[in-house]
C-alpha cells in the first residue's frame, strides 16, 4: 500500500525522471518536434509575410482618399490615366485640403547585371505618395532623380550617384529608401513630372491623392467627388484589392504548402510522442504492477508528452528565429512574419496530436497484464 501511495503522489518528479533517464532520446525527440513545428511556422510565416509586403505602398500612401481612373482596383496592376484637370477638380471640392497627382506602374529595368522588375511611383516632391523612410540621401526633386529601395540597390551593386535606366532615360540615384519593397518587387520613386514625361503623356495623371481638412467628413467628401464624376477609393480598399490580387496569384500554392506542412508537422509530433511512450512501456508496466491505477498511467504518459512537446515548442521558436534571420539575409524577397494566430494554431495542433499519440499506448498499457511486461525482453 505504501508503494502504491508513493506512485500515485509523485507525478511531477516521476515524469521528470522518465525524461531525464534517457537524455539523448529526450533531446532528439524535442528536436524532432521542434523541426516539425518550425516547418509549419516558417511556411505560415512566409504567407503572412507575403500578405504584409504586397500592400506596403497602400499602407504608406499618406492620403485620406485616392481618386483613380474608372474601373481601377489596384494602383499598380491597373495603371490607367486621368485628365490633369482631375487634380484641380478634387482640390476645389469642399472638405479637401490638398490634392496631389501620382503615377504608379510596374517596370522592367535593364541593369548591368540583368533585368529587374520594380514598382515605380511618381509623386510631387515633399508631398504624399513618395518615399516614407530614407536609409541615405534625399527625396527626388528634379526630373532626372530617383530613389531606390536599399535592399534592391545592394543586390544590384547600386549606390548614391549611380545612373539607372528608366523608360529609356538615365536617372541618377539620390536616395536609398528603407522598408519600401513589395513582395519580390521593390519600389522606385521619382517625380510625377518625370514619370509623365517619360511616358509621353502630357495633360494626364495616374491617380490623385486627396488629403481632407481636419473637420471634413470622409463620407460627405467621397459623395461630392463621386458626384463630380470621379472614382474614389480609400486606402483600405486599395489595400484589400492588392491583397486579393496577391491571394489570387500566390495564395493557392502557398496555402497548399502551408497545409501540407501543417499535416506533416502534426503527424511528426504524433509519431515522436507515440514512439516515446511506447519505448517506456516496460517502465510504465512496472508501475502498473506496483499498483498504479490506469488513470495514473495515462496522466504520466500525457504529462511526459506535454513536457516533451513544450521543449519542442521552445526549440521551434529558436529555430524559426534563426531560420527567419538567415532567410532575411540570404533571400530578402521572401519575408517571414510569424503571427499570433499562426502560433496559436500550431500550438493547438501539436498539443492535440501529441495528446492522442500519448493516450493510445497508455490506454493499451492500462489493459496489459503486468506479467507480460516482466516476461518481455
Amino acid at each position: 500500500m505504501a508503494v502504491t501511495a508513493r506512485v500515485q503522489t509523485s507525478g511531477v518528479p516521476l515524469t521528470r525522471r522518465l525524461l531525464a533517464a534517457r537524455p539523448v532520446r529526450t533531446a532528439a525527440g524535442a528536436l524532432g518536434i521542434g523541426l516539425a513545428l518550425m516547418l509549419i511556422l516558417l511556411l505560415s510565416g512566409l504567407w503572412a509575410g507575403v500578405q504584409q509586403r504586397v500592400t506596403v505602398y497602400e499602407d504608406h500612401v499618406g492620403a485620406d482618399l485616392v481618386v483613380v481612373p474608372a474601373g481601377t482596383e489596384s494602383l499598380f496592376a491597373d495603371p490607367g490615366a486621368l485628365p490633369a484637370g482631375a487634380v484641380g477638380a478634387a482640390a476645389r471640392t469642399p472638405g479637401v485640403a490638398a490634392a496631389d497627382p501620382i503615377r504608379t506602374l510596374y517596370l522592367i529595368l535593364e541593369l548591368s547585371d540583368g533585368k529587374a522588375a520594380v514598382a515605380a511611383v511618381g509623386s510631387e516632391p515633399r508631398r504624399p505618395g513618395g518615399p516614407w523612410a530614407l536609409a541615405a540621401g534625399r527625396r527626388p526633386q528634379t526630373d532626372d532623380e530617383v530613389a531606390l529601395d536599399a535592399v534592391f540597390a545592394r543586390e544590384h551593386d547600386l549606390a548614391l550617384g549611380d545612373r539607372v535606366p528608366v523608360l529609356g532615360h538615365q536617372m541618377r540615384v539620390v536616395a536609398l529608401t528603407d522598408d519600401t519593397a513589395m513582395f519580390m518587387t521593390p519600389l522606385l520613386f521619382t517625380t510625377a513630372d518625370a514619370m509623365t514625361g517619360m511616358l509621353r503623356a502630357p495633360g494626364t495623371t495616374g491617380s490623385v491623392l486627396v488629403t481632407l481638412s481636419s473637420d471634413a467628413d470622409r463620407s460627405a467628401v467621397t459623395s461630392r467627388l463621386t458626384a463630380a464624376g470621379l472614382t474614389v477609393r480609400t486606402p483600405a480598399q486599395l489595400h484589400q484589392a492588392a491583397l486579393t490580387l496577391a491571394t489570387r496569384i500566390y495564395g493557392s500554392p502557398v496555402r497548399l504548402m502551408v497545409g501540407v506542412a501543417f499535416v506533416a508537422g502534426a503527424l511528426i509530433v504524433a509519431l515522436v510522442a507515440h514512439t516515446r511512450v511506447t519505448e517506456q512501456q516496460r517502465d510504465l508496466g512496472v508501475l502498473k504492477a506496483m499498483g498504479a491505477p490506469p488513470g495514473r498511467l495515462r496522466a504520466i504518459a500525457l504529462g511526459e508528452t506535454a513536457a516533451l512537446t513544450a521543449l519542442g515548442a521552445v526549440a521551434a521558436l529558436l529555430l524559426t528565429g534563426v531560420a527567419g534571420a538567415i532567410l532575411a539575409w540570404w533571400w530578402p524577397a521572401f519575408p517571414v512574419a510569424v503571427t499570433i494566430p499562426a502560433l496559436a494554431a500550431t500550438a493547438a495542433a501539436a498539443a492535440a496530436m501529441a495528446g492522442v499519440a500519448a493516450w493510445l499506448p497508455a490506454r493499451r498499457l492500462a489493459r496489459l497484464d503486468p506479467a507480460t511486461v516482466f516476461r518481455s525482453r
